[in-house]
């Protein structure tokens, strides 16, 4: 099952079409992005418990920083 993964990015961002191995490889090679899987954030500790299978989209941001 191959689902979208958006990595944003200063420029912009790229899209990849990924299967569930392959995402899980992306999401640790950015440790600093936030994670969104269908939209909804979710902590890089409960991502061994998604089911892919259910998965359509993912956005990987980087975190940002507020204040001043």
């Amino acid at each position: 099952i191959k689902m979208k993964l958006r990595i944003m990015n200063d420029t912009g961002h790229t899209e990849l079409d990924c299967d569930a191995v392959e995402m899980i490889e992306q999401i640790n090679d950015h440790p600093t992005h936030w994670v969104f899987i269908n939209g909804d954030m979710v902590t890089r500790e409960s991502i061994s418990s998604v089911n892919w299978e259910t998965v359509d989209d993912v956005n990987l941001i980087p975190a940002m920083v507020g204040g001043y």
